[in-house]
């Protein structure tokens, strides 16, 4: 599958997964009452972004046809 992923919108992701998945964890540590589902799908979420970002490839763009990577 081709990249469609740009590195900047890579580095966001990448950025904001770690972010996502560090708020998942300090969720499910600490004494915050939200469900224990929110914290499984805040870090499905966090390891989504981070995949997409490493790997430069997003389904959801694919299945739209947006291209924001530029010629590599």
């Amino acid at each position: 599958m081709k990249r469609n992923v740009g590195r900047i919108d890579a580095m966001a992701r990448i950025g904001g997964g770690v972010a996502v998945a560090l708020l998942a964890v300090l969720v499910a540590t600490t004494d915050v009452s939200v469900p224990v589902v929110s914290a499984v799908g805040l870090a499905v979420a966090g390891a989504v972004l981070v995949v997409e970002g490493a790997t430069r490839r997003c389904l959801l763009y694919r299945a739209l046809g947006i291209d924001r990577c530029p010629m590599d």
